[in-house]
């Protein structure tokens, strides 16, 4: 889920997941800056303050993924290492990675066995979590977060049970918005100038006309981003994230590539992709280089799978300034918290201190809005008690508080509404729970079956979730390539998990 805010992260990736469910440098003048500008908050100070450690003097390594790099980082770090050291007796290196580049540079390092403090993870992409987890990748933090009361009570039990991985938590969630609904977000003066009806549009198709009329007037525009993720679990077309088709009183798991509901699917995104309305490159491109297509303000249109409170504010910064009007397509479900994670790497020879810092993160106001927000006065300035408008020439702009940590104790940006941080823990609280939402896969069994499933996703779900290929060609070969690849193993281990946890629960005989 900002992305991805998860949004932007996922939309790239969310097909994935739906078809792989069933597979498985500061100056002087900066640093005097920085300690002035970083001074606790009354409140900060009353949400964590630990006492400076007993312990020697560490530095700890966080690596996590970033969209662009920012010349200011150095000041930032800096700035951060003031304010946590006389807490903690701890200073953190922070270590952003290009997204496009995360996941192979994290996996090389763990295979060398090179020490990683803090790494963010997820449940999409690069991020590994499961894999990671199930193979030793991760700590377990059960037995350090009873060492860290403040954070473990930070979240409600929900949200960390989300979290685990055979009965064990491995991540310590990047709090935001855990309950999304779907549909477009579209730029808002291309919505006014054509004087499109967001209110007759019901389903995806329904974009078609639109989309068109962009095509044939605005000759710089791409019409439509990011329809790779526009099927997503299926939840449009009436399937649950676990693959059984909602309301089916057996839950029978389905291979949904070869429902008729996706060829359906796939004959629409094929007709946008040859008319010209979708992305040339969509196939292709990564998560990144989207990214920095959407900040020319050239995309009118792109699915998104969040739609969160005072989201209109975040994607008008990925539009490249423009006003973004949403129009949902389905109800809030609680999607859950793996979507953005810390986890503290195997080779951490300091996870106590770790999971101090994670505490005084999640905890202390003024340290998560220093990382995520950068100087006050410099990196952005007030707007309002709790609302800031972030500096676009100042040198820190990244705005990563999805990855950092818990947002909902973070500052609000210019344009969203002061009730956000409100309306989000009600809504992840009130949000519509699947019939299975408890019930998690143990893959250890089918381990082998995913891992070839996983590479068979790569060769043909984005290619064919773009439009860019021949469905009528590509699909007959994706499904008889996930066939030798196991997929039916899979589905009988899951269905046969799936009703052991239906039973046990009163929900099947």
């Amino acid at each position: 889920m900002r992305k991805w805010q998860c949004t932007k992260v996922i939309a790239s990736v969310c097909s994935l997941v739906l078809l792989s469910g069933l597979m498985g440098c500061a100056k002087e003048d900066d640093a005097a800056q920085t300690t002035a500008s970083v001074a606790p908050s009354a409140a900060a100070t009353t949400a964590a303050s630990p006492s400076p450690s007993a312990a020697p003097a560490v530095q700890l390594k966080w690596y996590y993924i970033a969209y662009e790099l920012q010349p200011d980082q150095q000041a930032v770090e800096d700035a951060v290492n003031a304010y946590i050291k006389p807490k903690l007796n701890t200073t953190v290196k922070l270590m952003p990675l290009i997204e496009s580049g995360y996941k192979d540079k994290i996996n090389t390092m763990l295979a060398a066995n090179e020490e990683i403090d803090l790494l963010w993870t997820s449940n999409w992409g690069g991020g590994d979590y499961e894999p990671k987890a199930t193979k030793g990748g991760f700590l377990e933090l059960d037995a350090l977060l009873d060492k860290a009361p403040k954070l473990k009570a930070a979240f409600p039990a929900l949200i960390w049970d989300d979290t685990r991985i055979n009965g064990k938590i491995y991540g310590v969630p990047n709090y935001q918005i855990a309950a999304k609904a779907e549909g477009f977000a579209i730029q808002k003066q291309y919505v006014d100038k054509y004087k499109l009806d967001v209110s007759a549009i019901k389903k995806q198709s329904d974009i078609e006309p639109f989309l068109k009329t962009l095509k044939d007037n605005e000759k710089d525009v791409v019409p439509i981003l990011n329809t790779s993720n526009m099927f997503d679990f299926g939840r449009h077309y009436g399937y649950a994230p676990r693959n059984y088709k909602v309301g089916d009183p057996e839950y029978k798991i389905i291979d949904v590539p070869q429902t008729p509901e996706y060829k359906s699917f796939l004959e629409m995104v094929r007709r946008w992709y040859q008319a010209g309305y979708v992305y040339k490159d969509a196939a292709t491109a990564k998560g990144d280089q989207m990214e920095a297509l959407l900040k020319t303000g050239k995309v009118a249109v792109e699915w998104n799978v969040t739609m969160k409170p005072g989201g209109e504010a975040d994607d008008k910064k990925r539009f490249g300034g423009n006003d973004v009007v949403y129009v949902r397509l389905s109800e809030p479900e609680f999607t859950g918290v793996q979507a953005t994670m810390t986890a503290i790497s195997k080779t951490s020879k300091n996870p106590e201190r770790a999971i101090q810092l994670l505490e005084l993160i999640n905890t202390d106001p003024a340290l998560f809005n220093l990382l995520t927000f950068g100087i006050d006065g410099k990196h952005y300035t007030k707007a309002g008690d709790n609302i800031i408008k972030i500096n676009q020439a100042g040198g820190y702009k990244s705005d990563l508080g999805w990855v950092m940590g818990n947002s909902l104790i973070g500052y609000l940006k210019e344009g969203q509404p002061a009730d956000t941080w409100t309306r989000t823990k009600q809504l992840n609280e009130s949000a519509k729970r699947p019939e299975t939402g408890s019930f998690k896969f143990v893959n250890d069994p089918i381990k082998t079956e995913l891992a070839n499933l996983t590479t068979i996703e790569a060769e043909f779900s984005k290619a064919l979730n773009t439009g860019a290929v021949d469905y009528n060609t590509y699909l007959p070969k994706f499904i008889e390539a996930r066939k030798k690849a196991g997929v039916d193993k899979v589905i009988a281990e899951r269905q046969k998990q799936l009703d052991d946890w239906l039973k046990a629960n009163g929900k099947k005989k």
